[in-house]
């Protein structure tokens, strides 16, 4: 039995690293400290074409020459583990393309073969788990370019659906793809998710739904559900496009628990809630940090200054009156509390 977690948690860890990243269309390929789309969303926005390798011709011609026609493409892609390498094929079966899989890769997904003597049981596993194909469908939408994927990864017992979906506000200009093609990282995160007119995922586990993402009009929604139905729930709403000014919050069964208020992709207030809804913790980077009881009413206050605590704490009954003083300086405290009676 250990050496079957073992395997399904190197299955699961490797299949993590490969696969995309919270952002249905950015993903961070292994071993390397950077983010680059999708093969498929590129595709979709056209900075395939603009990149010309002579490699991925076949595809994109096979892409474009469909949505002339007839205004929809599909294709399928699947991992061949025998040749390490990941293949691409048309809606008739005819192979498109053809890409080597990073060595690291490779390293990972083998490496379970050295816990488990059935090896076959492990490769049938590792089978069920990578080789299964994603199918794609690249369409206009009312104009608007849109992609929908579905893959399923294990065996037929204990079947994963992934369904992911983007839809792009509009087209884009020659001049567009050219500057995607240039940038790296948060600028690039940035700027596809500027284009995005919605972006969303459904995860099932034998039929039943356990996963959504969406990103829509500025706001990242994912929410995860237990075998009983209960919700977990992160909702994030950016103030403007760099994505890196806005609100961050946690739900448990849609009841909030936590939020952040970040400027620059710093936190600079942290607040969490009892579970009667009243504010439990208040904490800012800078001004007065307070515990409050679960009746609302203020336990401590703390002054903060970038972060530290920074001259006289307070402490409070549950009438309001203060209890306890106590100095801090750079963080610590200075001496003994002072209990006031």
């Amino acid at each position: 039995m250990k050496k079957i977690f073992i395997v399904l948690t190197f299955v699961f860890i490797s299949l993590l690293s490969f696969a995309d990243n919270t952002n249905v269309g950015v993903r961070i390929p292994l071993g390397e400290q950077k983010v680059e789309l999708d093969p498929s969303l590129k595709m979709l926005m056209g900075l395939t074409k603009v990149e010309n390798d002579p490699k991925y011709k076949k595809l994109v011609d096979y892409v474009e020459e469909n949505l002339a026609k007839k205004g929809i493409v599909k294709y399928s892609g699947a991992i061949n583990l025998k040749k390490g390498a990941m293949e691409i094929f048309s809606e008739n079966g005819v192979l498109l393309s053809e890409e080597k899989l990073p060595d690291e890769f490779m390293t990972m997904i083998s490496f379970p073969l050295n816990f488990e003597d059935d090896k076959e049981k492990v490769k049938k596993m590792l089978k069920e788990a990578y080789e299964n194909p994603a199918y794609v469908t690249i369409s206009k939408n009312n104009g608007k370019p849109k992609i929908y994927m579905e893959r399923t990864m294990g065996p037929a017992e204990e079947k994963i659906k992934i369904i992911d979906e983007v839809i792009l506000k509009r087209e884009l200009t020659e001049a567009e793809k050219k500057e995607m093609l240039s940038l790296k990282n948060d600028e690039l995160i940035a700027k596809y998710k500027s284009y995005i007119e919605i972006e969303s995922s459904k995860g099932y586990q034998n039929n039943k739904l356990v996963m959504t993402k969406e990103f829509k009009n500025l706001t990242e929604t994912a929410v995860i559900y237990d075998k009983d139905n209960n919700s977990m729930k992160m909702e994030i709403k950016y103030k403007d496009n760099s994505l890196k000014n806005g609100t961050a919050r946690s739900y448990t069964n849609n009841k909030l628990t936590q939020e952040m208020v970040f400027e620059n992709s710093t936190a600079i207030l942290i607040r969490e809630y009892h579970d009667n809804g009243n504010l439990a913790t208040e904490l800012p980077a800078n001004g007065e940090a307070k515990i409050y009881y679960e009746n609302g009413k203020i336990k401590e206050s703390i002054p903060i200054k970038n972060g530290k605590r920074e001259g006289v704490g307070k402490e409070y009954d549950e009438t309001g009156k203060v209890i306890k003083e106590t100095l801090y300086r750079n963080d610590k405290e200075m001496k003994k509390a002072k209990k006031i009676k």
